[in-house]
């Protein structure tokens, strides 16, 4: 009898997807409302302000949420050590979130006055700090719960986070006509909240006492702290282009090369989800040393994550110009051709990106960092020269070049590491 039984990754895979079809939806629908509402200005606003925040929202949470992912799913059987890494990660996650609110807080002017030429940033940021020990909160609970695999909390928590900022953001900016100030709030105010609540799930595996600031929460933070240099840089690469659009240009010009950066990110969906899985995945595989599934797991995520990247790439081509227009408006034309450029670059990275979380599974997370920060400067460099002679179209540019570059460099050290476990 023809079983639709689905092993533990492949469901692990769906609630995954799930979560970040959810995070990419809710994404798509505020900004088109905030397009239609805000205009490519106000949308242009909103864009820097949430950039500078996922920034703040890596240092925040300082990569302890990918450090329990690792930790928890190796000593899953070890409860005691297990629960220690778990308790030092929520309380490490409060002390470098609450820092590094107060240090966007106090740099706001600079941010907004000093590299964007604009005010009304400022207040917005200063708005934005607040919500940044909870981000780290939340971050921790869901990298426990990826460690453990409870891959539906896992989505619960993710889903109720962008459904509620969706919400909430269009309440604020349509019926209270808040405008721009109102979308901030929008996301701050609910990242608050689930930040607290989230605390609930993870509440039978804390433990209490002062020894679990000690020899754990270094652990944590020793690994964390290469993730996250990894992660800012990788983040980096792919935001550096809408902050120097920011900083040489304008925020209308903001506005319409987020319309292509949103539309091109729907390239991520099926790539994000593998990333994900294949983290916990690989850390448990090859800590086992059981190199046949690491490797099965490997090809088969690659292979899967070409085939549906490119489907998508060729109907963003084909129907571009009919998705603007229907979703945001004729005054967002002029993302289309950026979005074009953007899709070669994307298309080629993201399944490659699908399998790079097996380095940091290995243990490899210094070389992760060297790997980010060397794509991540080509980059910088590339937008730097084309974004005042270009515009818009050289940000693309730059952007598909250097993803294209840290593709194939990610995909050396993956075939270099992943051969060298059968001698």
């Amino acid at each position: 009898m023809f079983s639709l039984k689905l092993s533990k990754t492949m469901m692990d895979v769906q609630w995954a997807f799930v979560s970040l079809a959810t995070a990419s939806f809710a994404h798509l629908l505020l900004r088109m409302v905030l397009g239609r509402e805000l205009g490519p200005s106000g949308l242009g606003v909103y864009t820097l302000v949430f950039t500078v925040y996922m920034f703040g929202m890596q240092f925040a949470a300082f990569g302890i949420g990918s450090a329990l992912t690792k930790y928890v799913a190796e000593f899953n059987e070890d409860l005691s050590k297990r629960n220690k890494f778990i308790s030092s990660g929520i309380v490490g996650s409060l002390i470098y979130g609450s820092l590094m609110g107060l240090l966007l807080y106090l740099l706001s002017d600079t941010i907004g006055i000093g590299f964007f030429h604009n005010p009304d940033i400022v207040g917005l940021l200063r708005i934005t700090a607040l919500c940044l020990p909870f981000i780290a909160l939340q971050k921790a609970v869901v990298g426990t719960l990826n460690g453990l695999r409870s891959m539906k909390l896992y989505a619960f928590v993710n889903i109720i986070q962008n459904v509620s900022v969706m919400v909430v953001s269009i309440v604020f900016v349509i019926p209270l006509n808040m405008a721009v100030k109102g979308a901030v709030i929008g996301f701050v105010l609910p990242t608050i909240v689930v930040g607290l609540l989230s605390l609930i799930i993870v509440r039978t595996y804390f433990t209490a006492g002062s020894t679990i600031l000690g020899k754990a929460l270094k652990e944590l933070s020793w690994f964390g702290f290469y993730i996250v240099l990894a992660n800012s840089v990788g983040l980096l690469n792919t935001e550096i282009d809408s902050l120097l659009i920011g900083h040489y240009l304008n925020e209308v010009e903001v506005g319409y090369y987020a319309v292509a950066v949103i539309l091109v990110q729907g390239l991520s969906l099926i790539p994000m989800s593998v990333h994900r899985i294949t983290y916990a995945a690989s850390a448990n595989y090859y800590v086992k040393n059981d190199y046949e599934n690491l490797s099965n797991l490997l090809k088969n995520s690659f292979l899967k994550v070409f085939l549906v990247t490119m489907l998508i790439s060729a109907v963003l081509v084909l129907f571009g110009q009919f998705i603007i227009r229907l979703l945001f408006g004729e005054d967002f034309l002029f993302a289309y051709k950026p979005l074009l450029v953007l899709l070669i670059g994307y298309s080629l990275y993201y399944p490659i990106h699908s399998i790079t979380s097996v380095l940091s599974g290995m243990g490899k997370v210094t070389l992760v960092f060297r790997i980010a920060l060397l794509c991540g400067l080509t980059n910088i460099l590339l937008n730097i020269l084309l974004i005042p002679e270009f515009g818009i179209l050289g940000a693309a540019i730059a952007t598909s070049i250097g993803l294209i570059f840290a593709a194939l460099v990610r995909a050396h050290f993956i075939y270099k590491y992943t051969k060298s476990m059968y001698g």
